[in-house]
């Protein structure tokens, strides 16, 4: 088993129970010394590029403006969740897709004010979008459209 095959079988494990290995395990062989990811993790150990930092929007203690996105994946069936959770409410925008909505259902939010949404016709399926702002915030709403055209613009 290559060291790629090894990862994928791994990655898709949610639990170790009912996990095992069919005969003897044999470890992969280690990266080449020129392997690029090898290279990469160890630029990025010597270089220290990245610094790890988490601070959690209803922890900040200044004044910020913080956007949630999330893949919602049926907002009907998680808008309780939503509503309830101190970090979708502590963000300034909330941007959901695959909200697998239609025009007639109720998605209000306290304090949030709904400016955009685009519901399913008729039929619920992984589709849609709805962005919610605070309602002490303000928006202007631009309906200007550009087509990428590939060129550079000079």
């Amino acid at each position: 088993m290559t060291r790629s095959e090894l990862y994928v079988a791994c990655s898709r494990a949610t639990k170790s129970i009912g996990l095992y290995l069919n005969g003897d395990f044999v470890p992969p062989k280690s990266p080449e010394p020129k392997d690029a990811v090898a290279m990469m993790f160890k630029n990025m150990r010597s270089e220290r590029m990245l610094k790890f930092s988490l601070e959690l929007p209803e922890e900040s203690q200044e004044e910020r403006f913080f956007v949630m996105f999330h893949n919602v994946q049926s907002l009907n069936k998680h808008i309780f969740d939503v509503r309830s959770d101190k970090t979708f409410l502590s963000a300034s925008m909330i941007s959901l897709v695959e909200t697998w909505t239609k025009p007639s259902d109720c998605l209000e939010i306290e304090g949030f004010k709904i400016i955009y949404r685009r519901d399913c016709n008729d039929v619920r399926k992984p589709f849609g979008q709805i962005t919610y702002l605070k309602n002490d915030l303000t928006y202007e709403n631009i309906t200007e459209k550009y087509e990428y055209s590939g060129k550079k613009p000079y």
